[in-house]
């Protein structure tokens, strides 16, 4: 069955599976998990595409505290790792990087490929405002504790768990 998931989520262009990248925007559906001194997060979706995406805007949504992000710029983030957790996690990194050092949040993200071990995600950023954003969560790191991503049955569901 391991073999059979890995074939199925091989890295892939979505349009070279016949498919059209969707752009999602904020706020999309998560759900915010209480753990103690530290903040988690589990999104359910579709397609491998769908959870990725909705994991970078549920990170976004608690950096903005509810805030809306008014994108000025996209990037194009390819990211690796050895399994879908890790590859998942390290895209979360990347972002939270961004955050620290250019102070700039998603504000949408398209997922145009998504495998096993890699992932190419077109993310818009928009800059941090103090006052906007005053509510959001000062996310320190993204952590393996609790972390996964996988199928599960007819959905895909990841679970993230950030340091404060």
């Amino acid at each position: 069955m391991e073999q059979d998931l890995a074939r199925r989520t091989e890295e892939r262009t979505l349009a070279s599976a016949g498919q059209t990248p969707h752009r999602y925007t904020l706020p999309e559906p998560y759900r915010e998990l209480d753990h103690t001194a530290d903040v988690g997060v589990e999104v359910e979706g579709r397609s491998l595409a769908e959870v990725v995406a909705r994991l970078v805007l549920a990170e976004a949504a608690l950096l903005a505290g509810g805030g809306a992000v008014l994108p000025d710029r996209e990037e194009l983030l390819e990211v690796k790792g050895e399994d879908l957790t890790r590859t998942a996690l390290a895209l979360l990194r990347e972002l939270l990087y961004r955050f620290a050092t250019a102070r700039v949040i998603a504000a949408s993200c398209t997922v145009h490929a998504a495998g096993s071990t890699g992932l190419a995600v077109l993310v818009e950023l928009g800059p941090y405002d103090p006052v906007a954003h005053a509510e959001g969560h000062d996310l320190k790191a993204v952590t393996w504790h609790e972390a996964r991503c996988a199928e599960e049955g007819d959905l895909w569901r990841a679970r993230v768990i950030f340091d404060l």
